[in-house]
């Protein structure tokens, strides 16, 4: 009888986690052929091997990027336990995809069904139509324009700071962050600490670690696998004990600023004006709480309000700031190319703040940045998906439940689409045509569709402004007492957070 049981219990184990992934990937395999590259590990192991990889490249992409180009492919089908990966990296499938968002759901890498699911990236269908309905109006021309001095200020107060700041990027987060904060809540929210930090830097770290901890432990790795967002109640570890004490704080910190802000809008006598008048998005989110109040409890508006908060506060803190480092870090290797730049800023922007009419006239800058985004966008393979229900990409048959990862990174590394793909030169943007066979999804540094980055064109804004003002004080140059390597954190990041160093620049004094 046991003997039986135990045969039984082994060849389910051999079906679940053998038979059934490696005959779809087969299936796969023998329909588009050398179109798509398979590799099967038993019980998993892909996501191990990039890591290893990295030791020696100094880059989680790099081992991905070099196979692409000896042998492309449309779709790269690998394996977890028993779960199907597919990876798409053909224009002409994740076009398709991209229009088609309502077949899969964003799966959650933070774990946490307390922080950011009911925000702009992992909320679903008509609740996600909603917010982007109501929050459309924030990121229009004219909002972004009257925000400009506020970002011109904070960008001035605190770019000072970076010469004698060994954590480059924690000063460039406090920057986009305090932006963030201030287009969220106004003056109202004074400088918020947390654990002496200021409450944008715990954030983007808290959920960098919230990503990154699944890359460090096996363990927590399968177990979110298994478990979901369940995961973390299930035998956690110690530092998953840790993180949720910070969860619990943060939220305690942002609930009482939400709270606070209600009760003034609600005693208000310009209540009656509408949320048209405001230019801070916790207003735009609490009015349509008030005008629609049977809809929700107040508790559930405050919830809904703190996790819309920290989404947009870690998009546009994060990857922004994220994305300025990475600047810095080619201004530092190419500085020929700085100059040529700051050339460009001293002529254009005379003046102290930096504002709309400038922006069209900073081409090279716009030019380098852009540059920057194809080879080392923050956001690249940011979002994994989950096939909510079995359907059709042009020939190819996504089953419900496969991981789904759209990948436009191979294409920007592609001489099918760019002259010497692997150079780094910022002046292919300032000619008529720096994308061969161009499609309008090879270069998608903000992703593309319905569902593309509602805070893009505020995201280039601060980004010029931070830059400019960075390159009319400082002489940016490599720190040579470092190894760069190139992570995956939340974000595709440079680190450690000093690999440039900032010289003033006493020829502007």
């Amino acid at each position: 009888m046991l003997s039986h049981l135990l045969l039984g219990s082994f060849v389910l184990f051999i079906y679940v986690f053998v038979l059934k992934p490696l005959c779809s990937m087969f299936k796969l395999k023998m329909q588009f052929g050398q179109d798509c590259k398979m590799s099967y590990h038993f019980l998993g192991g892909e996501i191990w091997k990039r890591l290893n990889e990295m030791k020696i490249t100094h880059d989680i992409f790099k081992y991905e990027q070099e196979q692409y180009k000896r042998h492309p492919y449309k779709i790269f089908v690998s394996n977890f336990l028993w779960k199907i990966r597919i990876q798409v990296t053909d224009p002409e499938y994740y076009k398709v995809m991209l229009h088609n968002h309502q077949y899969y759901e964003k799966v959650n890498v933070i774990n946490d069904n307390n922080l950011m699911k009911k925000g702009l990236i992992f909320e679903m269908n008509g609740h996600w139509k909603t917010q982007r309905t109501l929050l459309a109006g924030q990121f229009e021309f004219l909002k972004l324009k009257n925000r400009l001095p506020m970002i011109n200020q904070v960008s001035l107060e605190m770019i000072s700071e970076l010469q004698c700041q060994n954590n480059i990027l924690e000063v460039l987060e406090l920057i986009t962050g305090e932006i963030v904060i201030k287009s969220f809540f106004g003056d109202t929210a004074k400088k918020i600490t947390i654990f002496e930090k200021d409450i944008q830097v715990v954030i983007a770290e808290l959920l960098n670690d919230m990503g990154e901890i699944r890359l460090k432990s096996k363990y927590v790795y399968v177990k979110r696998l298994i478990l979901g967002t369940m995961a973390c109640n299930f035998f956690p570890t110690e530092n998953e004990k840790k993180i949720q004490q910070r969860i619990d704080l943060v939220k305690f910190e942002i609930t009482k600023l939400i709270k606070n802000r209600l009760i003034e809008i609600q005693s208000s006598t310009q209540q009656s004006q509408g949320n048209s008048k405001s230019n801070l998005f916790i207003d735009v989110l609490l009015q349509d709480y008030i005008d629609n109040y049977h809809s929700k409890s107040e508790s559930q508006a405050i919830d809904e309000i703190l996790q819309q908060f920290i989404t947009l506060l870690f998009a546009g803190t994060d990857t922004t700031a994220v994305l300025c480092y990475h600047c810095l870090y080619f201004f530092a290797l190419y500085p020929e190319a700085q100059q040529e730049i700051r050339e460009e800023v001293l002529s254009v922007c005379t003046e102290e703040h930096i504002l709309d009419d400038k922006f069209k006239q900073l081409n090279k800058l716009s030019a380098f940045i852009n540059e920057v985004l194809r080879l080392r966008n923050p956001a690249a393979k940011l979002i994994l998906r989950n096939s909510i229900q079995t359907h059709q990409v042009k020939d190819l048959k996504i089953q419900k439940n496969w991981n789904v990862i759209i990948n436009p990174l191979l294409q920007s590394v592609s001489e099918q689409h760019f002259i010497n793909p692997d150079d780094f030169d910022y002046k292919r943007w300032l000619t008529p045509e720096p994308i061969l066979n161009n499609d309008n999804f090879i270069y998608l540094p903000f992703s593309a569709g319905p569902r593309n980055c509602i805070g893009q064109h505020m995201a280039l804004m601060e980004a010029k402004i931070i830059l400019s003002q960075i390159l009319k004080q400082f002489i940016i140059q490599p720190n040579e007492h470092v190894i760069p390597k190139w992570t995956l954190r939340f974000v595709y990041q440079l680190q450690p957070s000093n690999c440039v160093r900032l010289i003033k620049n006493l020829r502007q004094q």
